[in-house]
């Protein structure tokens, strides 16, 4: 803590001066006939000069009037009285004074100074610890947490309250509250109430004033950090618009164009075409229209990602049914078993999402079932180890070249047909938000494989696992 003065109260320092002079008196009365007046002087001045560098200012004046009254009625004769034989020796008596209290008073503004000095730099390595923690900090309860911890450990306070707070008791009539504005400029972030226990120096005054600027600073950067994130997400949020619409102009007009012109041949050539051209243009208005749907929705499941704005709802689960679901869409889209799944009995269940986990792996499915040869199958696996359990999308179709095998997975990557890819970057997105991998891998024999990599939480046994996903 800052302090002041030495540790003793006022009438503290006092008493022990008075005790000083008194304990320095009684060996000079006994050999009082042995020493001069000279050797007295120099005693007393040298009393005096430890006392005014030991105590301050009072005490020194204190011991120069004692010694100077001991010096006159113990030491001179006449003993016992005020009285000299010789005026001379009267002279010497106030000369004596008059230098002891110059030098005491020159020694106790000496002890001042270094006093001075001294809290001062104690105040400048404090407040350059707090503006270094502070530069640490990047939350504004932690900035007010500090700024209460440094006041408190640093003055002589009762209280220290960052306004609004819960009323406490108010001070009594002996206690002395200062409110002070943590503002810079003419920007406030709020009030800094303190209760000292007596009245503050001027001293920690200033110091509890700079600490306050120090957290007005502090909030400050934090306040213009934020700013320039949202000026960059902004911006952020306008460059992915942009490059959004150039990037799925082309995929968004195919099926719009292609639903157009089906539906201007069926309404202007309907009696011109027969049932099966009918019912197959209805098909491909049908099967674009579903095509238009799903890169719709990869665009809002894209935004949301980019956003941040991705919501996950985890419960146990086991991952051989999110992939058997896959399976069950890709019969039903393409008429034939196009999936073989491929899972061990005691593979461990995992926390996820089951919905996003499903869009994930059917997105990767979607993509590698177009490459997949029709004689063939791709495979879906399951496999685990001590810290991960992994899905494995085994495609037995043209190999990834390596400078791809990243680009693929990025938004908006232009496929070999021309395409905007988004599903293997939402999927990218999914599984690293459940603080995932993902990755690919060449299949043996030709082929890309996809493989997903979900975390094991390893402080729940899995014997205890709750089965119930409602």
């Amino acid at each position: 803590m800052l302090q002041e003065t030495s540790g003793f109260r006022p009438l503290t320092r006092a008493l022990i001066a008075t005790g000083l002079v008194i304990l320095v008196t009684v060996p000079l009365w006994y050999i009082r006939d042995r020493l001069t007046l000279a050797n007295f002087s120099l005693i007393y001045l040298l009393l005096t000069f430890i006392i005014a560098i030991w105590l301050g200012t009072l005490p020194s004046l204190i011991a120069s009037f004692l010694s100077f009254f001991c010096f006159n009625f113990f030491l001179i004769k006449p003993y016992y009285t005020l009285a000299v034989q010789d005026p001379r020796e009267l002279l010497d008596l106030f000369i004596y004074l008059v230098v002891a209290i110059i030098t005491g008073q020159l020694t106790a503004y000496a002890r001042r100074q270094a006093e001075d000095a001294r809290r001062r730099a104690e105040e400048q390595n404090v407040l350059y610890e707090l503006s270094s923690a502070f530069n640490r900090l990047n939350d504004r309860a932690e900035i007010y947490q500090g700024l209460r911890q440094t006041v408190t450990a640093n003055l002589p306070i009762i209280d220290c309250t960052i306004l609004p707070s819960p009323q406490t008791s108010p001070p009594n009539a002996n206690q002395t509250t200062m409110y002070l504005l943590i503002s810079l400029n003419e920007l406030v972030y709020g009030s800094l109430r303190v209760t000292f226990a007596v009245p503050p120096t001027e001293s920690q005054r200033h110091f509890l004033m700079a600490c306050a600027v120090q957290a007005a600073m502090a909030l400050h950067r934090i306040e213009l950090a934020e700013n320039v994130q949202r000026t960059q997400a902004i911006e952020e949020a306008d460059r992915l618009k942009t490059t959004l619409l150039h990037a799925v102009s082309h995929d968004l007009r195919t099926p719009i164009t292609i639903i157009k012109t089906a539906a201007s041949n069926i309404q202007s050539l309907r009696s011109q075409l027969s049932l099966a051209e009918k019912e197959e243009m209805t098909q491909v208005i049908m099967q674009e229209a579903d095509h238009l749907d799903r890169l719709v929705g990869n665009l809002l499941d894209m935004s949301r990602l980019q956003a941040g704005a991705l919501a996950l709802h985890e419960d146990w689960t086991a991952v051989s049914e999110i992939a058997g679901d896959v399976a069950a869409l890709a019969y039903q889209r393409h008429q034939t078993t196009r999936i073989h799944l491929d899972f061990p009995d005691d593979l461990p269940l995992v926390r996820c999402d089951y919905g996003l986990m499903l869009q994930a792996l059917g997105n990767i499915t979607n993509n590698v079932l177009r490459y997949e040869p029709a004689d063939s199958q791709v495979v879906i696996r399951g496999s685990f180890d001590e810290q991960e359990v992994w899905l494995t999308v085994v495609n037995h179709g043209p190999t990834i070249p390596p400078e791809e095998k990243e680009q693929i997975m990025e938004p908006f990557y232009h496929g070999p047909d021309g395409h905007v890819g988004l599903g293997l970057a939402i999927s990218k997105g999914i599984v690293e938000a459940h603080h995932g991998r993902i990755w690919v891998e060449d299949t043996p024999g030709g082929g890309a494989t996809f493989v997903i990599a979900l975390p094991r939480p390893q402080a729940i046994g899995e014997s205890n696992v709750d089965l119930d996903r409602g």
